[in-house]
């Protein structure tokens, strides 16, 4: 988060990005900027859900790094189930890790929202990448 500038950086693959259900409602009223990204981890769809789940781990997933109003994180916070105030079981976990340009060159840092525990049915996305009409576009 950038105090001075009062904006968040915030990074999405599923549901968020642009296209995507909620990209309308929770990012584009506060966007101020969005770029193609990827970051280090594994992709799941979770079909029965409709969204996608990402855990850390050695893979790319792809997305987009957006500059949000920090206005913008409450929003985000509430569409994951994740409240910072909490330390009791939730969905997602935000963390603050690195970004990565779509040739592998750093970006900087930003929030993105992770899954610890899978679901069952959680299927995963070997190339990375969530997109709708295949499997939908979901958050995070």
């Amino acid at each position: 988060m950038n105090l001075s500038t009062g904006t968040i950086d915030v990074f999405v693959y599923g549901t968020l990005k642009p296209g995507g259900t909620y990209h309308q409602q929770f990012c584009l009223p506060y966007l101020r900027k969005a770029q193609p990204a990827q970051v280090r981890g594994l992709l799941y769809d979770l079909p029965n859900l409709g969204y996608p789940a990402m855990t850390l781990g050695d893979g790319w997933v792809k997305g987009y790094l957006f500059t949000l109003d920090e206005a913008a994180m409450p929003g985000l916070d509430y569409l994951e189930g994740y409240n910072p105030k909490s330390d009791d079981n939730q969905e997602y976990a935000r963390q603050w890790l690195m970004v990565f340009d779509l040739r592998g060159q750093p970006l900087g840092e930003a929030w993105l929202y992770v899954m610890d525990e899978l679901p069952t049915e959680a299927v995963w996305l070997s190339e990375g990448e969530w997109n709708s009409g295949r499997e939908r576009v979901s958050d995070s």
